[in-house]
């Protein structure tokens, strides 16, 4: 006689290569870096006795400016590995949920606690959607922050790169917007980092798989009822 037996077992899948994890930590510290050291710069509120103010300030300024070129460099990279990575396959195939009406609608009936979309990539349509926009938050950001620096150092990569930003900044309508512009990126990065956390801990414990360490090992893992068919 056979009787049925439902287990439960963790079915891994992999997500993401370990340059990919390297490089969400990276940015996430480099974002941090770079909101601490944009929002002095913007306001500085350390001003002590003397000249040393002028000391500091600089100090602030080039911690921002290397948190900067880091950010920059880590996003080329990045789209490189979206391309070439080894994971590229699962984040190209994102693109198939994005133009697919079946996909957005199960994707947004699952925050109501209706069903569970099945992705034919890593990323669900919205979720492909929102990481695209914080890329170009990403360019935007590196873009108007090269302007900006090529305004203070004007011999190397500022020398090089003066003339093309130039015409960004003339093209944007000026230093001030161009400013503007770099300032409302940081808060883009602000209001995405509590939404994508939460989400992340929403996910894990509404779909019950491995969202919350996927950044650490690399792997996702989904609980899925199997039955076994036991002699008895």
């Amino acid at each position: 006689m056979n009787n049925p037996d439902t287990q439960i077992v963790d079915h891994p899948t992999f997500v993401y290569s370990s340059m990919n994890r390297i490089l969400h930590w990276l940015r996430a510290v480099v974002i941090t870096g770079l909101t601490i050291t944009g929002f002095y710069i913007a306001s500085p509120f350390l001003s002590p006795e003397g000249s040393t103010d002028k000391l500091l300030f600089a100090e602030w300024a080039m911690w921002h400016y290397i948190f900067g070129f880091i950010l920059l460099t880590a996003g080329l990279l990045r789209i490189y590995l979206f391309f070439f990575g080894k994971d590229s396959k699962g984040e190209l195939d994102s693109v198939k949920d994005v133009l697919s009406v079946r996909s957005w609608t199960t994707q947004l009936k699952s925050y109501f606690f209706v069903g569970e979309l099945q992705k034919k990539g890593i990323y669900g349509p919205l979720q492909f959607i929102t990481y695209v926009m914080i890329m170009l938050l990403v360019i935007v950001a590196s873009v108007t922050g090269l302007v900006l620096y090529v305004h203070v150092y004007h011999l190397g990569i500022g020398g090089l790169l003066y003339d093309p930003m130039r015409a960004i900044e003339a093209w944007m309508g000026g230093l001030a917007m161009v400013r503007y512009v770099h300032h409302i990126t940081m808060w883009g990065f602000l209001i995405f980092i509590p939404i994508h956390v939460y989400l992340v801990i929403w996910s894990a414990i509404r779909f019950k798989h491995g969202a919350l360490d996927v950044m650490f090992t690399g792997y996702d893992y989904h609980l899925k009822k199997e039955k076994e068919q036991d002699q008895a």
